[in-house]
């Protein structure tokens, strides 16, 4: 499903911007009893799985599904049994053997060999997978106004694409850099405007889906002026929602928008109300409380 907008924007969606029978041998003499084969299910199709006709491992049968026997052969007659005397002193030489020799040196040997666990950055708080993804996203943002309102969400955005690469979201009307990545079921959209007129002029168009959200998505907190948890930026705050047809089965997208007052830049954030958010505004709120 893409983001949609109210002025132009593409109406996607969250998410979007693809035996052969033989002959019988004749009998020449009395031969055993063969395991019979495992044969072809009615039809000729294959006994069991997707690609082959191997028996199904799983079903009660022969003790080895293949018909594997053991052969025949020559019973080795078992050696007399040690005196009970030397058969116990023997073990426990053995034991006080090993443990001295294995003990100790077990040990060091099993430290030398543990794997290495590599733990978080003292004072980053991010683990590899985290500091990783941050790389990844952080080019997708580089050159643009977008650093300090993305800063926060760099090491859980997955998927980005810019504007202006091949594959990459489209501009609208007074955007300068779009940036749109994935979160946690949600689409995480992040827009440089060419000066803060425009983005305005964005955000007003929300005012109708932020009256409607009333009735659509009902706990729907009211625009305001805020600054982020984080205190990074200081904007507008407006959670909005409106109707989208998409393949001819119309959803209720919920979104969240916020800006930075100081710079043309806004990020927002949208769902599906009722299949990603459960018909509640907290999961969305939570997303941006931890990392706006």
């Amino acid at each position: 499903m893409t983001e949609h907008s109210q002025s132009g924007m593409r109406g996607n969606g969250p998410f979007s911007e693809g035996a052969e029978p033989t002959t019988a041998v004749p009998a020449a003499a009395p031969i055993p009893a063969a395991v019979p084969a495992p044969t072809a299910a009615p039809g000729g199709a294959p006994a069991y799985g997707p690609f082959h006709g191997d028996p199904d491992p799983f079903e009660e049968g022969p003790a080895d599904p293949y018909g594997f026997v053991a052969p025949p052969g020559r019973r080795i007659e078992p050696s007399p049994p040690p005196e009970r005397s030397r058969l116990f002193t023997g073990v426990i030489a053995g034991l006080v053997a090993g443990l001295l020799l294995f003990g100790t040196g077990g040990y060091f040997a099993g430290r030398a060999t543990a794997p290495k666990t590599e733990r978080p950055v003292a004072g980053s708080g991010l683990g590899v997978f985290e500091r990783n993804q941050t790389a990844i996203n952080q080019p997708d943002f580089a050159g643009t106004g977008l650093t300090a309102i993305s800063a926060g969400w760099l090491p859980y955005l997955s998927t980005c694409s810019r504007s202006g690469s091949p594959g990459g979201p489209r501009l609208n009307d007074g955007e300068k850099v779009r940036v749109r990545c994935t979160l946690d079921g949600l689409s995480a959209i992040f827009v440089e405007y060419t000066s803060v007129a425009e983005r305005d002029q964005a955000r007003g168009k929300l005012r109708k889906q932020a009256d409607e959200a009333r009735t659509l998505t009902p706990g729907v907190a009211k625009p305001a002026e805020r600054a982020t948890p984080s205190g990074r930026t200081t904007g507008n705050y407006v959670e909005y929602a409106y109707r989208l047809t998409e393949s001819g089965a119309t959803r209720t997208v919920s979104g969240l928008w916020w800006d930075d007052a100081q710079s043309p830049v806004a990020g927002y954030l949208l769902a599906y109300w009722s299949e990603s958010l459960g018909e509640k505004w907290e999961p969305i709120r939570d997303l941006w409380s931890r990392y706006a």
